[in-house]
Formats: C-alpha cells, sequence, structure tokens
C-alpha cells in the first residue's frame, strides 16, 4: 500500500486535479528580487492565481520532472520535496476538503480493479500518451484500456 501511495502521489505532481488556484491577498506584500530585477507590491483584496503545473514540472522543485518516479515520495526522500511546490490540491487552511476522501477513493478503486483484472493499453491508445490543455487541467487526446479477468484460483 506504501508503493501505491508513492504512485498516486506522482500521478498527482505529473497530472494535477486542477492546473491553479487562487487566493485573495489578506494585506500588502512587497515583493522585492534583486536577481531578476523585480520589485512590485501584491496589494490587499488582490486576487493571486498559483499556477499548480508548472511548479510541479519545475526541475528546480523535482528533478528529472518529465519522468514518472514514483520514489520521490518514498519514506527516504520525502524530506527532499518542497511542500509548498507540491500543491494537488491547493495548500493551507483553503486546501480541497475533498482530498483525502479523493486519495481513499482512488485507492480502493485501483486496489479493487486490480486484484481482479490485468490492465493493458490497447492499439489505438497512444503511446507515449499525447496531452492536451483544456481550461479545466491536462487531459489525454486518446487513451483506452483492456481489462482481462485474472484468473484466481479458490
Amino acid at each position: 500500500m506504501k508503493y501505491l501511495d508513492m504512485v498516486i502521489a506522482e500521478a498527482l505532481r505529473k497530472w494535477p486535479p486542477s492546473v491553479f488556484t487562487d487566493r485573495v491577498c489578506v494585506k500588502d506584500y512587497q515583493y522585492k528580487d534583486e536577481e531578476n530585477d523585480l520589485d512590485f507590491t501584491i496589494e490587499e483584496g488582490s486576487i493571486v492565481w498559483i499556477p499548480i503545473l508548472p511548479l510541479h514540472r519545475d526541475e528546480k522543485y523535482f528533478p528529472n520532472p518529465e519522468k514518472f518516479d514514483p520514489e520521490r515520495f518514498s519514506d527516504e526522500n520525502k524530506s527532499n520535496i518542497n511542500f509548498g511546490a507540491y500543491i494537488p490540491f491547493g495548500a493551507g487552511p483553503r486546501n480541497c476538503i475533498g482530498s483525502r476522501f479523493a486519495l481513499m477513493e482512488a485507492k480502493v478503486i485501483l486496489f479493487h480493479l486490480l486484484s481482479k483484472f490485468s490492465i493493458d493499453v490497447c492499439h489505438e491508445t497512444q503511446v507515449p500518451l499525447k496531452l492536451k490543455r483544456t481550461f479545466v487541467g491536462i487531459v489525454p487526446e486518446t487513451i483506452k484500456l483492456t481489462l482481462q479477468p485474472r484468473n484466481h484460483e479458490t
């Protein structure tokens, strides 16, 4: 089950359910970055959009970000993750209230599917998977799977 947690966490890093989250600034915030010659103020009441997908694909936070690597989320490697940059369900007191339920539901569904079926891509599925961007996120262009019942001896 630990590995299933790692696989789901990595899948959420590569393909988060939402591509951005937003927050309302509660007080003026001065941002200064001399290295990049940036100096500006985010004013109280401003809506700030936080891009999730670019954070999850930034090499600064996730080395070799295009690689699907569940080991990033192993017990040994968890301390290397900047959890301010890993926000598949948002962060802080306004994060998705259904995140724990969604994670548990995904695990239960995968467990039952994998215990009863072998799953494979069919010839119509593009390999490697090609994605298209929509306003609500990224989705596969075409994905079709075959399910073969597992032979269980009783």
